[in-house]
């Protein structure tokens, strides 16, 4: 019995400079690919997504079409050529904006939801949170975030950094 190497069984298709267009049409990003294994083909419109957010946000980044399949991975932006790496980065930071808590002003919990209302970077804000305890994380020694039931993701730079309110309202899901 032979030994299936992963390689053989996950094709991954870099996109690079001499295979790969995007362009900004009407709002959204559009893909012109050809792939070394197929013909060209253009998608009017993708989306990108970050496998290492936090740590390489410019690295490794999906392309990938309405229904959500992979056409293609970009191994880093700069790859690209700078014109089209403003374009993807443009894309990705609108996609993956993330709002900076500077004070919780209250949480409300009802029926496995909880309604944030907070003051961030950007003004004051609600949102709605499902799973609050899945939702909310710590990462890294004393930053977390929590996302709400829209895919938004609200950080908190520093939980020593807020005031003694925002933890009280916060501190069941520490």
């Amino acid at each position: 019995m032979s030994r299936t190497e992963l390689r053989d069984v996950i094709k991954i298709r870099y996109a690079t400079a001499e295979n790969a267009v995007f362009e900004e049409k009407r709002g959204f990003i559009s893909l012109t690919f050809r792939p070394e294994d197929g013909e060209e083909k253009t998608y009017d419109r993708v989306k990108l997504q970050r496998n290492f957010p936090n740590s390489t946000p410019e690295e490794y980044v999906s392309v990938l079409d309405k229904e959500d399949n992979e056409i293609c991975m970009i191994r880093s932006l700069s790859d690209l050529g700078e014109e089209t790496a403003e374009i993807l980065r443009r894309e990705a930071e609108r996609r993956y904006r993330v709002f900076r808590i500077k004070k919780i002003l209250s949480v409300n919990q009802r029926y496995g939801f909880s309604y944030w209302k907070i003051e961030s970077d950007d003004g004051v804000r609600e949102f709605t949170v499902q799973d609050t305890y899945r939702s909310f994380r710590k990462i890294g020694g004393d930053r977390a975030t929590v996302s709400d039931v829209d895919g938004n993701r609200y950080e908190i730079p520093s939980l020593s950094g807020l005031d003694r309110r925002s933890m009280k309202k916060i501190e069941l899901f520490i």
